[in-house]
């Protein structure tokens, strides 16, 4: 659509009457080409409207058209339409019944070609001068497409306004169901899954979806929040999908039972496990939450799922006391100097290795006697044996880089 409407010139002498004369007789025949047009809209449209929404189109029609005639019959421009209370409420129900604004706009362009042929058909039994045709079926034209822009921004402005409240009112609704099921509530199952339009008797993977830093435009990061969460579920394969806003993050649920195929994205996703029923519903999502905190700990911008950082979880539950015990058994070896990252490391790489010295320069890209050196002179600043207390050890590593 154009900025603002297009311009319009008043029919010239010749055809004035011819204008005034087909504007007559459709004021009386409103009813007749309602229902005609609103049968075209619904043929062309067939395969996304449902027949019991014919009634409030053919209505809506039938209130278009008497604005039109009414507008036409006084002189008036279109800059003056002002969008009927039936128009209004066709739009709204397009929301409330999932159906988009593109499709809303579809109708009215399939009614206004159709009219445009009934006009230059009645246009045609009263005239056969070629000039006074081409005129007034230009004005015609003209005033239509401008009426329709007019309209089109009347009805886009009360679609987008239903559209926000419905989803808020519809996003309040599930997000009171969700938190009480987290809460421990247990209500009825088959009735609770209607209301949140997703099945709670299956297999769930929890998520959390989220960017880090500010934006301006909220309603930007939300939508690609809500595309991320989209191809989330995707990816899964998911039966069902469920997402809601919370705070500055998106939390959904995916009806899924692994999680496989995760896409890249500028978001940051955190899972749970997959886990059956509604008690598993929350501890899948009591894991994401606790995966996405360890996920800033660490500072990782990609997914994280619970599974992987479990341990993770656990032993950083009380930060207090995971940097205590990290200074604890690694002493010396916790600094944040070069030579502590580096000794750390290496002793990473060598337990993981198997404690093979070998297999650790090749997992680092270094010299074998490089690795001794390193690991001889960590057992230096450590006062024993990297053999000892080994299991310590390894956690100690592992939440170095966490807390």
């Amino acid at each position: 659509m154009v900025a603002g409407p297009v311009q319009t010139t008043a029919p010239t002498h010749a055809s004035r009457a011819e204008v005034s004369e087909i504007v007559a007789a459709m004021g009386g025949e409103l009813d007749e080409i309602a229902h005609t047009l609103a049968s075209v809209i619904h043929e062309h449209l067939a395969d996304e409207l449902d027949d019991d929404l014919f009634v409030l189109t053919r209505e809506s029609t039938r209130s278009n058209l008497g604005l039109i005639v009414e507008l036409l019959r006084e002189g008036l421009p279109p800059t003056n339409a002002v969008a009927p209370p039936e128009a209004l409420g066709y739009a709204r129900e397009y929301v409330r019944r999932g159906l988009g604004l593109a499709l809303l706009m579809r109708a009215y362009r399939t009614a206004q070609a159709a009219f445009s042929r009934m006009w230059l058909e009645r246009l045609r039994a009263r005239t056969t001068d070629p000039d006074q045709l081409a005129d007034a079926m230009g004005f015609f034209n003209d005033w239509l497409f401008a009426w329709v822009e007019v309209i089109e921004r009347r009805l886009t402005e009360a679609f987008l306004r239903e559209r926000e409240q419905w989803l808020r009112g519809a996003a309040a609704m599930r997000a009171a169901e969700v938190r009480a099921l987290l809460e421990g509530a247990r209500p009825d199952i088959a009735e609770t899954s209607k209301r949140l339009g997703y099945a709670l008797d299956r297999t769930h993977v929890a998520f959390i979806v989220w960017t880090d830093g500010d934006c301006d435009d909220e309603h930007s990061r939300f939508g690609a929040l809500e595309q991320q969460a989209a191809e989330v579920g995707e990816a899964l394969g998911a039966s069902g999908l469920l997402v809601l806003p919370r705070g500055r993050d998106l939390v959904g649920w995916a009806g899924a039972t692994q999680i496989v195929n995760l896409p890249a994205g500028p978001a940051r996703i955190a899972f749970g496990t997959p886990q059956p029923g509604v008690d598993g519903f929350c501890r899948s999502h009591r894991e994401a939450v606790e995966a996405r905190r360890v996920a800033e700990l660490c500072g990782r911008q990609a997914s994280v799922a619970f599974a992987d950082v479990a341990l993770d979880a656990l032993a950083t539950r009380d930060l207090d006391a995971a940097r205590a015990f990290v200074r604890r058994e690694l002493g010396p070896l916790a600094g944040d100097d070069d030579t502590a990252l580096r000794l750390r490391a290496t002793l990473t790489a060598y337990f993981d290795a198997g404690s093979s010295f070998v297999r650790a320069a090749r997992r680092l890209g270094i010299h074998e006697n490089t690795v001794t050196y390193r690991v001889h002179r960590a057992e230096e600043l450590l006062g024993h044996r990297v053999s000892e207390r080994q299991l310590e050890l390894r956690v100690a590593l592992r939440l170095a880089r966490l807390v």
